[in-house]
């Protein structure tokens, strides 16, 4: 028998087999039904949605605009150091509502809600609805033509589950679309590197709660919506699935208002402060140390450790001898080893002063302080040390 022929008969024998068995998956929803259901239905929820219904999927627009009709300021949203100075003017805020919580190849996108600012601030917000398994494909065309090859992505821990899952199922549907390549903000981390050591999580509706005042009444959990879509599917109830685009919407909007928020945030000029040691590491990590100095200059004595070290280090690289050695004394003080060998090194090299550099030292980190001490030693016990003016170039302080 021919490969062709045995082809055929396993095509024949699955045909026969949905026939007797009903065709019913194992989640129990009729797999004819789900993969063409009647045209009626589908249009029913369209309706239900207040949606239109274009090749199997229900599109759904809306829009949003601030309470009091205050407009988003537009020229802020790339005040963040991710996307600093991108120049970004087509922001395209992104959420996903899957068959499953965990991605995988079985794990399919049944909502998609998008949403982009227009030029007067109008949040226009649009939702896909997949009605069947066989109109994934043109679910999946119509959000990428929707968001086009120019988009900067805002999401909410879309760069780990979001945006991978609508890869895979483009690749599995060989839809050519650079939506891999497009630039991505995923808030979620600028929420973390702001609130992590402040507030108990960073879940969205956290962020919603303490730094929008926003609490959501009435929400279906994100983690019920894979058992709404197949309920539908079996029964065709459309209300539960009217909740998951409720709840959907209003985690579009949240992205938008979130992205708007954040930039007086890692400014230093929220109501609800941040932790301002991470938020300047962050303008450091991207290179704006300017900005990263200005904010920690502000707050300096709620610095941590490791941010008073950064600082005293742009000082240093300025020659800033006064403002450095200050900030090291504040935190050897405090008990920072690394602090402490950077006074020993100053006093050492720069002052010409061992003898105040060893009282440093001995406080320096186990792996300098042996070294360290015992050069020092030598040169206390060789007699008095001449001084010369100009000091030491900052290079020789190692």
């Amino acid at each position: 028998m021919s490969l062709a022929q045995r082809l055929d008969r396993l095509r024949g024998k699955a045909t026969s087999d949905d026939a007797a068995a009903g065709a019913v998956s194992t989640a129990g929803v009729p797999l004819s039904a789900a993969r063409h259901p009647p045209d009626h239905r589908a249009a029913d929820l369209a309706r239900a949605l207040g949606g239109q219904l274009v090749d199997g999927v229900v599109q759904v627009s809306r829009h949003w605009r601030p309470a009091g009709g205050a407009a988003v300021d537009l020229g802020a949203l790339d005040r963040l150091p991710e996307v600093f100075g991108s120049g970004a003017s087509d922001w395209v805020y992104l959420d996903t509502e899957t068959t499953g919580l965990s991605g995988g190849v079985g794990t399919l996108v049944f909502m998609v809600g998008v949403a982009r600012l227009d030029a007067n601030g109008l949040l226009q917000v649009r939702q896909f609805v997949l009605t069947a398994f066989a109109s994934e494909r043109a679910l999946l065309q119509q959000v990428v033509d929707w968001i086009g090859g120019n988009a900067l992505i805002v999401s909410y821990n879309g760069k780990c589950f979001d945006m991978p899952l609508l890869q895979a199922r483009l690749r599995m549907h060989h839809i050519t679309h650079g939506l891999g390549a497009l630039r991505h903000l995923d808030l979620m981390y600028a929420v973390r590197c702001a609130f992590r050591t402040v507030w108990p999580d960073c879940r969205l509706q956290t962020a919603e709660r303490r730094l929008l005042g926003h609490v959501r009444t009435a929400d279906l959990p994100g983690s019920a919506a894979p058992t709404a879509w197949l309920r539908w599917l079996r029964e065709r109830h459309a209300q539960m699935l009217a909740d998951v685009a409720r709840h959907n919407f209003d985690d579009v909007v949240s992205l938008a208002r979130l992205h708007a928020a954040l930039p007086s945030v890692f400014a230093g000029e929220h109501p609800v402060a941040g932790d301002a040691s991470a938020i300047g590491r962050a303008w450091w990590r991207y290179g704006h140390d300017a900005r990263a100095q200005a904010l920690w200059e502000t707050v300096l004595p709620c610095l941590d450790e490791a941010a008073g070290l950064q600082l005293a280090a742009m000082y240093r690289r300025k020659s800033d001898w006064a403002r450095a050695t200050t900030l090291w004394q504040r935190l050897a003080h405090a008990g920072s080893a690394a602090a402490a060998c950077e006074l020993s090194k100053y006093y050492e090299h720069r002052m010409r002063d061992p003898a105040l550099a060893l009282t440093y030292a001995v406080d320096c980190r186990p792996v300098e302080r042996s070294a360290r001490v015992a050069r020092l030693q030598r040169k206390l016990a060789s007699g008095p040390q001449l001084s010369f003016w100009p000091p030491a170039s900052a290079n020789a302080m190692k």
